[in-house]
C-alpha cells in the first residue's frame, strides 16, 4: 500500500473510530512513550494511528490509552513494566534496548546507516527479523516495527563544532548507552549520562554544555532555548521501536491479533514519515529560534566517521561478538547496493 493510501486510510479509520458508540472493550491496551503527546513527534503519531486503527478495525472491543511524556516512567521503567505485563505496549529508543537485550548495541554503531531508505531496508528485511525474534525469545516482548527520531548530530551552547578537535573539553549529554558514550569520548568530549526526563534541566543549570540528537527531536522538546550551535555530522540514526508483551498479544483472539499487526504496520508508516519530514522542517525552525547551524564538509566528516566509528565497533564486537555486527554490516551493505540499483 503506498503511503498516500495509508494515510487516506488513517483518516477513514478515525472518522469510523469517532461515529462509533462508546462501549465497554474487552481488552485495553496501555501503550506508552516518552515524547510530548502531540503530532510533531513521529512516536505519538505512530500511537495515535495505530490507536484509531485498533479501535475502528475491533469495532470497539479493544481500547488503546495512550500515555505519552513518560506518564508510564522513564524508558527502562516502561520497558520493564510492558516486560511485567502491567502495561502491554512501547515505543523506546535503540538508548535503552540493550538493558534489556545486549545485541541492541549493534542499533547504537555510529555511522552504521547512511540514509534512512537504507536503515528501514535493514530494519525490515532479514536482518531485522532476526533481531526481533532474537528480542522476544530473551524478554517476552514482541517487536512490532520500527520507526525513527532522524539523525543524531551535535548540539552545544559554547561554540560552533566542525571538526573533532572542537569538542575537546565539552562535556555532552549521552543516554545510558556504552556505545554511545564511547563514540562521544573518542571524539574528545566528555560523555555526561543524563536521563531523558533531566535533559532540559541540566542544559538549563550547565550541568552539560551539550548534546547529541535528531533536529526534529531537539525542536519538539524546545532544547533550543538552552543551546546554541548544531553540527550536522548525523552520527547516529536514532531508532525506537513499537512492542508489546507477548503473552498479553497470544491471548488476544486470532483476528485482534492479527488487527495489531496490520495496524501496528500502518503505523509504521506514518510514524517513519512523520520523523522523516519533521526532522527537515525542523532545521528552517531552529534557524528561525536563532539555532547556529553547520554542515560539515565531507573531510571534516570523514574525521567525525574515522574518529568515531571504530571505538565504538569495538566495544560492540567485545559486547556481543563478530556474528551480529558483521551481519549488520553486510545487510547495510547489502541494502545500499540494492537501492543503488533502481
Amino acid at each position: 500500500m503506498s503511503f498516500m493510501k495509508n494515510i487516506l486510510a488513517a483518516g477513514v479509520l478515525a472518522a469510523v473510530a469517532m461515529a462509533q458508540p462508546a462501549l465497554a472493550a474487552d481488552y485495553v491496551i496501555r501503550l506508552s512513550h516518552g515524547m510530548p503527546e502531540a503530532l510533531d513527534s513521529g512516536q505519538h503519531a505512530w500511537a495515535l494511528v495505530f490507536k484509531e486503527a485498533v479501535e475502528a478495525r475491533s469495532a470497539g472491543k479493544v481500547e488503546v490509552r495512550i500515555l505519552g511524556n513518560n506518564a508510564a516512567g522513564n524508558e527502562r521503567q516502561q520497558l520493564e513494566r510492558v516486560q511485567n505485563g502491567i502495561n502491554q505496549m512501547l515505543l523506546v529508543s535503540e538508548i535503552t534496548q540493550p538493558f534489556f537485550f545486549k545485541p541492541a548495541l549493534v542499533l547504537g554503531t555510529p555511522f552504521l546507516f547512511s540514509s534512512s531508505e537504507v536503515a528501514w531496508a535493514v530494519l525490515d528485511g532479514p536482518w531485522g527479523k532476526k533481531y526481533n525474534e532474537a528480542f522476544q525469545k530473551q524478554t517476552g516482548v514482541r517487536v512490532l516495527g520500527h520507526i525513527e527520531s532522524g539523525f543524531r548530530s551535535f548540539f552545544n551552547s559554547k561554540k560552533p563544532i566542525k571538526t573533532p578537535a572542537d569538542l575537546a573539553g565539552l562535556k555532552i549529554r549521552t543516554g545510558e548507552n556504552a556505545v554511545h558514550m564511547a563514540m562521544v569520548k573518542a571524539l574528545g568530549a566528555s560523555p555526561t549520562p543524563v536521563s531523558w526526563t533531566e535533559v532540559y534541566t541540566a542544559l538549563q543549570q550547565k550541568v552539560v554544555d551539550g548534546m547529541e540528537n535528531p533536529p526534529g527531536l531537539f525542536y519538539s522538546m524546545k532544547f533550543y532555548e538552552q543551546q546554541k550551535y548544531l553540527t550536522l555530522n548525523k552520527h547516529l540514526y536514532s531508532v525506537h521501536s513499537a512492542m508489546i508483551n507477548e503473552a498479553f498479544f497470544q491471548a488476544l483472539p486470532a483476528d485482534l491479533r492479527g488487527i495489531v499487526i496490520e495496524a501496528a504496520g500502518l503505523a509504521t508508516t506514518v510514524g517513519r514519515s512523520q520523523a522523516y519530514l519533521l526532522e527537515r522542517a525542523a532545521l528552517d525552525k531552529l534557524k528561525a529560534a536563532g539555532v547556529e547551524i553547520y554542515t560539515p564538509t565531507p573531510s571534516e566528516f570523514d574525521q567525525f566517521r574515522k574518529m568515531g566509528q571504530p571505538p565504538a565497533l569495538a566495544l560492540v564486537r567485545k559486547e556481543v561478538g563478530d556474528e551480529w555486527i558483521d551481519s549488520a554490516l553486510k545487510a547495510v551493505s547489502d541494502a545500499e547496493k540494492s537501492l543503488r540499483s533502481y
